[in-house]
């Protein structure tokens, strides 16, 4: 599928502030525009909490000789038909592209070189001085910016803050305090051994279970990005651990039989998750009863922090028809103005920095029991790593995630379920 105080964060994550005083001029490549009228097609998936329809009609009225083609596609087609679109030249101009996509789309030479599309600005700036160092890292392959980070995806630990001061339990941030945090909180209510309230979700995949690889010092794929790497002694601690919420009982290993996470907490079943700030929006809507009763963390680590990085790009198609018009629009979305509404719209967290330094972004949130909650998923951010760059890397996360699966589910130990997965994404990286 996402900062006064922030400002002193940013400052640790060595970010150069962007200019706050609102929209700027286009850049010069992209206000060399043909004035011809032209019509561009953009693919969205955010679905109806989109932040990009409402300011359709603004962008037209600037550039009165460019009209927008709105498509609203959901996540799953967007992401199977996006390299069809691309290879059998019916390209989009403008696409909102997951994160996670970018690795296997720019290394299949299917993204615009925005560097060169942009002349290296936006609004009338550096590109490279509008975001965090580890957002333009995830925006660029080869040494280019092919992508434009709209909205950035962490993980943090969310939890049940009025359990927690009821029970007195201290917010955890080691891995040590957060296995008696959920021994604390976690309750047995039918006597059968197993936690049924306030438990531990336990996603047993690849987003989820990176971050706990990461936090223990390991890496999902050797530096060269030529063997796997995930099935390290790190890797295996990081399953065993995970795991032992479930062996324990006071964790769910959370799937389809589960029913949507959202019915886990309006239901109480779940206490504590990790996810991204995108889904701080989905619970104002989908568990507003839910209100004052959680709040997020920097999730609990081993070794040292860690997060997957994630999020949504806005990305030009290599053979997009109107590539400068389309650059216009994504220049336009990206205004500070117009990025806020990212947060008060869509309820996710912008990448841009001026938009996370602006004051309806930078306040408190009373449905986190009136935590300013950004800060927290920005701390994530700045150890944060993107999923390797390879063309191979939406199968590698296929396999991995059958090997978690084969984990979780007890059918294999932890150490005989990487290793199977291993030598699977070895063969697809020597292929």
């Amino acid at each position: 599928m996402r900062k006064s105080a922030i400002v002193a964060l940013l400052g640790a994550l060595t970010l150069v502030a962007a200019a706050c005083d609102g929209g700027g001029e286009p850049s010069p490549t992209a206000s060399g525009a043909s004035p011809e009228p032209v019509t561009i097609r953009i693919q969205d998936y955010y679905g109806a909490s989109t932040p990009m329809e409402p300011v359709i009609g603004d962008f037209e009225q600037e550039y009165p000789w460019i009209t927008v083609d709105y498509e609203p596609v959901d996540w799953d087609t967007l992401h199977e038909k996006f390299t069809v679109q691309v290879s059998s030249g019916d390209s989009p101009d403008v696409a909102t592209l997951d994160m996670t996509w970018i690795p296997t789309f720019a290394s299949n030479g299917l993204l615009a070189n925005l560097t060169e599309v942009s002349g290296g600005e936006m609004n009338g700036q550096p590109i490279t001085d509008q975001y965090t160092e580890g957002g333009i890292e995830a925006m660029s392959y080869d040494g280019n910016i092919v992508t434009m980070l709209f909205d950035f995806d962490v993980y943090a630990l969310y939890y049940r803050a009025d359990v927690f001061r009821k029970k007195g339990v201290e917010v955890p941030t080691t891995w040590d305090e957060w296995r008696a945090a959920a021994e604390a909180v976690a309750e047995d209510t039918d006597g059968d051994g197993r936690c049924d309230k306030y438990c531990l979700e336990v996603d047993g995949e690849t987003f989820h279970w990176s971050q706990i690889l990461l936090q223990n010092g390991g890496s999902i794929l050797t530096d060269d990005m030529s063997q796997a790497a995930f099935n390290s002694p790190e890797g295996v601690e990081a399953v065993e651990f995970y795991k032992s919420f479930i062996d324990d009982g006071t964790g769910i290993l959370w799937g389809p039989s589960e029913g949507d996470r959202q019915n886990g907490i309006k239901d109480e079943r779940i206490g504590m998750f990790t996810d991204g700030p995108y889904y701080m929006g989905i619970m104002k809507s989908g568990a507003p009863e839910m209100k004052g009763k959680w709040k997020v963390a920097v999730a609990p680590y081993s070794s040292e922090p860690g997060s997957y990085l994630g999020g949504t790009g806005l990305s030009i198609p290599v053979n997009a028809e109107h590539p400068q018009e389309g650059w216009l629009f994504i220049e336009f979305m990206m205004r500070p103005e117009n990025a806020t509404k990212i947060f008060t719209i869509a309820g996710a967290a912008p990448g841009l920095t001026a938009a996370l330094e602006s004051e309806e972004v930078d306040q408190p949130d009373p449905y986190f029991d009136d935590q300013n909650t950004l800060p927290v998923f920005l701390d994530a951010m700045s150890t944060a790593t993107h999923f390797p760059y390879v063309p191979q890397w939406d199968r590698i996360q296929s396999l991995m995630d059958s090997g978690l699966e084969a984990a979780f589910l007890g059918k294999q130990p932890p150490q005989d379920a990487l290793d199977d997965a291993a030598a699977k994404v070895n063969d697809e990286l020597a292929s």
